[in-house]
């Protein structure tokens, strides 16, 4: 497993400043042959940026002095994947292109989204941010990662319990999306946890209101103790919210 003791100082100088202000945004991976792979926060997304560690496994003529990459989308106008090299300056510079046109395509609406949810769950997560300081740059401790496990475990149990009250093709969303952010939970910041929670509710919420309030309810009794222990002041107040006429 490479560590950032493995990483030339000039590619860590350049690539982790433009990497930490987006976490919002992107989250690292691991993948082989890699010093950096990013891909977006959204599941849904094939997005990516990659720095390899042996261009040559990519590029065929392949300049041992400069740094080998590949990225998607490759501009604005070309949505394919693009492979280069180039040295850690200009590297810099094509990495932070990339992040504003991942962003600008981000914020873009599109017929293409389901603004209803977009707009349900953007509503719950400003409403109900964490506003730690490093709220988007570190995870729960692992503490806290066990009460939000079982606060997830409890909404996907609320979930499935549901009934006819939701067809099998949404159940089968909400807990798959619910899986991803509890696999995700050691390698995700607080903040990237709490978009994927509000964007279930907003799910939920867009179903139906009063649907997303019986299920809240009969995950009640696990949850608010769990979120108050978790020490985050929002907890209640988000389910506070759900049962409001």
């Amino acid at each position: 497993m490479i560590t950032k003791k493995d990483i030339p100082l000039d590619l860590l100088k350049t690539i982790e400043p433009i990497a930490q202000a987006n976490l919002d945004l992107i989250q690292f991976k691991r993948e082989d042959n890699t010093f950096y792979c990013f891909v977006e926060n959204d599941s849904n997304s094939k997005n990516f940026f990659k720095i390899f560690i042996d261009g040559s496994k990519r590029i065929g003529n392949y300049d041992k002095s400069k740094y080998g990459f590949e990225f998607k989308p490759a501009s604005a106008s070309i949505a394919k994947h693009r492979v280069s090299q180039t040295n850690s300056n200009e590297l810099g510079e094509q990495f932070q292109n990339w992040i504003n046109l991942i962003r600008d395509i981000h914020e873009i609406p599109s017929v293409h989204d389901d603004n209803f949810v977009r707009q349900y769950a953007e509503f719950y997560y400003n409403e109900f941010k964490i506003v730690d300081e490093d709220a988007d740059i570190s995870p729960f401790d692992p503490n806290q990662q066990d009460l939000v496990e079982v606060y997830l475990l409890s909404l996907s149990s609320a979930i499935e319990q549901s009934s006819d009250k939701l067809s099998d093709a949404v159940k089968n969303e909400l807990i798959y999306d619910i899986q991803i952010i509890q696999a995700a939970l050691p390698t995700t910041t607080k903040g990237q946890v709490m978009k994927g929670i509000t964007k279930v509710f907003g799910k939920l919420y867009k179903t139906s209101k009063t649907l997303a309030k019986d299920i809240v309810a009969e995950a009640r009794k696990y949850l608010i103790k769990k979120l108050i222990e978790l020490g985050i002041e929002y907890g209640p107040r988000l389910l506070e919210m759900f049962n409001k006429d």
